[in-house]
């Protein structure tokens, strides 16, 4: 059996980010919504090899995951300042351990499923307890233009949830 399940466990550097402040996802991800502002300023996003340069998370109880407010974030470039993205701030993403695994967007049933098993993965681990940010955890989609998912019948959802290292 594998050791850590199928999941792995890696570490995010700080970086500067555009936020979209706490939103609901509607206005995240609706029409003339923050992810269509980062649409048409990808020249101020950075580029990395092959991840996305984001991550969703929500903000408040766990009763509301789904339809409370969320924040979502794009990694910048260095040179990119406060005016360059205004309305939407800048923040410093301040990183951390994260265990990451993948789940179908499209099935919940899937997605509670990998957030069970990595839930137990961490309560099992004699090194790692759960992290403090996000206190939701975090996700993104691996595959932006959705052309490898749609090949799939799936859409990729990746899913950290922060990690730290037990007291001992």
């Amino acid at each position: 059996m594998s050791k850590l399940k199928n999941m792995r466990v890696i570490r995010i550097p700080p970086f500067r980010a555009v936020s979209s402040g706490e939103k609901t996802l509607d206005a995240i991800f609706g029409d003339g919504g923050f992810e269509a502002w980062c649409a048409a300023h990808r020249h101020l996003i950075r580029d990395l090899l092959y991840a996305p340069a984001n991550f969703l998370w929500h903000v408040g109880d766990p009763s509301t995951y789904g339809h409370g407010l969320n924040v979502l974030i794009y990694a910048l470039k260095e040179d990119v300042t406060q005016e360059d993205t205004a309305p939407y701030e800048i923040i410093y993403f301040p990183g951390g351990m994260f265990l990451v695994a993948t789940g179908d967007e499209k099935d919940d049933a899937d997605l509670n499923e990998t957030v069970r098993c990595m839930m137990d993965w961490i309560r099992e681990s004699p090194v790692f307890e759960y992290g403090d940010f996000p206190r939701s955890g975090m996700c993104n989609m691996p595959d932006g233009n959705g052309e490898i998912d749609q090949a799939l019948g799936i859409a990729q959802q990746q899913i950290f949830l922060p990690l730290k290292y037990k007291s001992k």
